[in-house]
């Protein structure tokens, strides 16, 4: 029996409840810009199913696709392919340029038989189009363009662009050009190809199908919220992620998987159509002997040319995407002042990156944003003071330093600090850069300028010769630069004593490792 009719009458009984349609399922999206898109359907035996992708996804598709089957096996995959716009004019009597403009077609098409209706009717073949330009009533210089034809009163002339029409008198030329141009549509609209995977197997079964493409590339923001007593040593800190949906088709209930990280991808383009270039070889023909005149020496001429063969590409397939998850301990209950409780995603760290994975299904239609919530984490903050000259001279910035104790890592991104009030408020205090945080390390967010603190910085350089040396009549000094920078720090608290008679432990100036320039306080 013929294997294609059994395919058909397969799908035939499936097909009321579309139980081997592939179905989107599952999504993981990399901060590398790229995404996985897994599908899965429940066949029954063999089974032909059939992917609809955007034109543009073709290529990474090729590169990447896989296929899970525990109960059979992959068979073959076809989608229509694409000929390159150079070959759909193979069979044609001109080529892709003919068609930009109508003295190229008509050039293109010498020798043609044309109809010239207008002004000056007349019938002939084409000989040239040759463009000139002729000067207006008011000095204008118009272009035009002068086509000659072989009539049978002799060479005539008329311009292209006082003619009416121009119709070839062969109607298969005719068809050729509306065939060409036909082409030329087809080629440029056609925005989608339908992949058809075969499978062969028996017995009630579940298929997964996955690719990776290039989609945008999601963002982490974050909000951190400080309690009001400024002594505190805890914050709140949740992230939200923010994604787009442009992969051409609506997620409906999908397990959604955010992975941070920086990973190698790239395109190559598998679905072009390449042609070897290959050396023209002429024709031997036997023809007269025509022998040289003895010139006294024998001369030969030898000429070899070797074929240029492109090397293979080598084609990097990395894959792996761990899912392992650990989950943290629910926190106990915010008071009415603090950020609402978010049901944060399962983090768990792999060697190259941090995935997220929400414990909810996702729907979005194709083309909307989506906010989601991430983490929702407790963290060790404490309010510092944190002095660069190069930010502002004179006054340090107001800053949080921020330990990661958590188990993962967190993605770069934007956070926005709020500070809660005894009064069940909160106030806006501003805005900091996050960059890429491990486990385990500390960061110092800056967020405003203390205006209420000065710091007067100055250096001075000395200079003093240690040691000379004199051989072989050159002498060698050694210098010995030292640069001192002295700061001077003076709140605007009156209440608070001077920077020379501070006690250590009140607003002490410590050097940032970070900066050779900058120095930190205790706020």
């Amino acid at each position: 029996m013929n294997r294609w009719w059994l395919a058909a009458a397969l799908l035939a009984v499936v097909e009321p409840v579309n139980a081997a349609d592939l179905l989107l399922e599952r999504i993981m999206l990399s901060s590398g810009g790229v995404g996985y898109f897994e599908y899965e359907a429940v066949v029954d035996g063999n089974a032909t199913l059939s992917l609809d992708v955007p034109f543009d996804q073709v290529d990474d598709i090729l590169k990447s696709l896989v296929v899970y089957d525990d109960g059979g096996t992959a068979g073959e995959i076809t989608l229509p392919g694409r000929e390159p716009l150079t070959q759909s004019f193979v069979d044609l009597p001109f080529d892709r340029a003919a068609l930009d403009s109508a003295p190229a077609l008509l050039n293109a098409l010498q020798g043609a038989e044309v109809r010239v209706t207008g002004a000056k009717p007349m019938s002939g073949r084409l000989l040239r189009v040759v463009e000139e330009t002729a000067r207006g009533a008011d000095g204008l210089v118009i272009p035009r363009d002068r086509v000659t034809l072989l009539t049978d009163s002799g060479i005539e002339q008329f311009i292209l662009e006082d003619a009416d029409s121009i119709a070839f008198v062969d109607p298969e030329l005719q068809k050729n050009v509306a065939a060409a141009l036909s082409r030329l549509a087809s080629h440029r609209s056609d925005g989608r190809r339908r992949l058809t995977l075969e499978s062969r197997g028996t017995g009630s079964r579940s298929i997964r199908v996955g690719y990776v493409v290039g989609v945008p590339l999601w963002k982490a923001s974050y909000r951190l919220s400080l309690p009001g007593d400024p002594k505190a040593d805890r914050a709140r800190l949740q992230g939200w992620a923010i994604l787009e949906n442009f992969s051409g088709q609506a997620w409906h209930d999908v397990s959604l998987t955010l992975l941070s990280g920086n990973p190698v991808t790239f395109r190559q383009s598998l679905f072009e159509s390449y042609y070897v270039a290959r050396p023209n070889v002429p024709v031997e023909v036997a023809g007269r002997v025509l022998p040289k005149p003895d010139t006294g020496s024998i001369e030969g001429e030898l000429g070899a040319r070797d074929a240029a063969t492109p090397s293979p590409t080598r084609l990097q397939k990395a894959t792996g995407m761990a899912r392992s998850a650990a989950e943290a301990a629910p926190a106990a209950p915010p008071p009415a002042s603090a950020p609402a409780q978010i049901e944060a995603a399962q983090a768990a760290e792999s060697v190259t990156q941090t995935v997220f994975t929400l414990p909810y299904k996702v729907s979005v239609a194709a083309g909307q944003s989506l906010v989601l919530p991430i983490l929702d984490r407790e963290l060790p903050a404490q309010r510092i003071d944190l002095y660069q000259s190069s930010a502002d001279q004179h006054h340090p910035l107001a800053a949080i330093a921020l330990t990661n104790e958590g188990e993962t890592g967190l993605p770069p991104g934007v956070l926005t600090l709020y500070e809660q009030t005894t009064a069940g408020d909160a106030t806006y205090l501003g805005d900091a850069r996050l960059a890429a945080f491990p486990p385990s390390e500390r960061r110092m967010l800056s967020y405003a300028v203390d205006g209420k603190v000065t710091v007067d910085r100055t250096s001075e350089e000395q200079h003093a010769i240690v040691k000379a040396a004199i051989a072989q009549g050159v002498m060698r000094l050694t210098r010995l630069t030292r640069q001192i920078t002295t700061y001077r720090v003076k709140t605007a608290d009156p209440g608070e004593q001077s920077s020379a008679d501070r006690a250590p432990a009140s607003r002490r100036l410590e050097p940032d490792r970070s900066r050779s320039d900058a120095c930190r306080a205790q706020r």
